[in-house]
């Protein structure tokens, strides 16, 4: 499998791969979040990549940057939304596309690297709730059990828990 950034030009095949991986009832709302993460400029920038085989995508994910609201000199990433085509699914392709995101974001030095999902998959990278809990995120949480972080480059973490900001993409509070 070839990972690489994702381009404008791969938006439909991305979507594609987003229209299989999730129900009905979600993939419509995360359509509609990758459309607009696709598009949307920031500083620093927004970070997708696409897994493929035989040039056809076969999985997505994409990294945001978060504001943090204190000057604790951290900077941090949110991980959303993660999805892989059912046929490619439980053969390494998103645990491929979160290392390779973990090691582009550390390379750029980044601080901390955020994820709202099941605390057992993601905390097979070194996700942990522990971290998860010192960044607040802009809305309450529907399942507070699954938000959780790692912190990259042996940045220290914060004294208190720090209140952070989204792209705008990620400013709805249903996806939360």
């Amino acid at each position: 499998m070839n990972i690489r950034l994702a381009q404008e030009t791969d938006l439909n095949s991305i979507q594609k791969v987003i229209e299989t991986a999730f129900p009905s009832e979600e993939n419509k709302v995360i359509s509609r979040l990758v459309e607009e993460l696709s598009r949307e400029i920031t500083s620093p920038s927004i970070k997708s990549l696409v897994g493929e085989v035989d040039n056809q995508i076969i999985g997505y994910v994409c990294y945001s940057p978060i504001f943090l609201k204190a000057d604790s000199g951290i900077s941090g990433y949110i991980l959303a939304p993660l999805g892989v085509s059912p046929e490619h699914q439980k053969q390494g392709v998103g645990s491929k596309l979160i290392s390779r995101g973990i090691e582009m974001l550390t390379n750029d030095g980044t601080g901390v690297l955020l994820v709202y999902g099941d605390p057992d998959y993601y905390g097979r990278f070194g996700f942990k709730a522990e971290i998860g809990g010192l960044f607040i995120p802009p809305y309450p949480l529907e399942y507070p059990f699954g938000w959780t972080g790692m912190m990259l480059n042996e940045i220290a973490v914060p004294n208190i828990p720090v209140k952070f900001g989204c792209v705008d993409a990620l400013t709805k509070p249903d996806l939360w």
